[in-house]
């Protein structure tokens, strides 16, 4: 009980944790992305819109990414990373229709080639 009277006013809850800033999906994918799909000769497929409109909804290419991205790591990136460059992916390939929240896209959203 004490110890609950001298946190409250000492300011110990959760509340001051410090706040996680976004990731830049634009960046997270120059960093760890471009290096095998943006070059001649990469490894990679280069990831046009047709090629990831392949995967048929946003969760289809959200779980890819996540078990077989980077290839020599699958895996390997924290959650907000594969986050962001799904965000970054489906933003700059125009891959959904509309001004919408690229990272709080349903799963089951539809993934087009843009016209």
């Amino acid at each position: 009980m004490v110890l609950a009277a001298v946190c409250v006013p000492a300011g110990c809850g959760r509340g001051d944790e410090p706040r996680e800033e976004p990731i830049d999906g634009q960046y997270a994918y120059t960093v760890r992305c471009s290096y095998c799909h943006d070059v001649p000769n990469g490894i990679g497929a280069e990831l046009t819109a047709r090629v990831l409109a392949g995967y048929s909804t946003v969760g289809a290419l959200d779980r890819y990414l996540r078990v077989a991205m980077p290839h020599e790591t699958p895996g390997s990136l924290a959650d907000a990373e594969y986050q962001a460059i799904l965000a970054y992916l489906i933003e700059s390939r125009e891959l959904v229709a509309g001004e919408v929240d690229y990272r709080a896209l349903p799963d089951s959203t539809a993934l087009r080639v843009p016209e």
